[in-house]
């Protein structure tokens, strides 16, 4: 048997239709942006986001489309690699370390030698020059 039911109203079950999706009634005219419910925020977090889009100046909405946007978009770059493990952050910088040490250690061991080369060959040349 085929239940020949209408599928309820989005908006009477608290969704709204999006403007120009596939599920959107083609007879819906209207020029107002399909309103969003985001479920599942926890209130720190709603907290956390008022608080920053005051200090930057901005609107809730606007905070939105900058911040969450370049957060989606540095997701998306990434693909489908997964975030830097502390193991790898930790050997990423002992390399960085290593290589910084051993341009130090190059830079002092020529001054070493310089002063070498520099120095008297004799007691005499010391005292009173070559």
């Amino acid at each position: 048997m085929i239940d020949q039911t209408p599928d309820p109203d989005p908006e009477s079950v608290g969704q709204t239709k999006a403007r120009n999706s596939p599920t959107s009634s083609k007879e819906a005219k209207s020029t107002e942006p399909a309103k969003w419910t985001v479920r599942g925020i926890e209130p720190e977090t709603r907290l956390v986001i008022e608080k920053a889009a005051t200090r930057s100046g901005k609107t809730l909405g606007q905070f939105f489309n900058a911040e969450l946007r370049e957060a989606a978009t540095n997701v998306l770059k990434k693909g489908n690699q997964p975030p830097a493990r502390p193991e790898d952050l930790v050997s990423d910088l002992v390399e960085k370390l290593k290589a910084e040490l051993k341009d130090s250690q190059a830079i002092e061991l020529q001054s070493i030698r310089d002063a070498i080369e520099r120095r008297p060959a004799s007691l005499r040349e010391w005292l009173f020059g070559k």
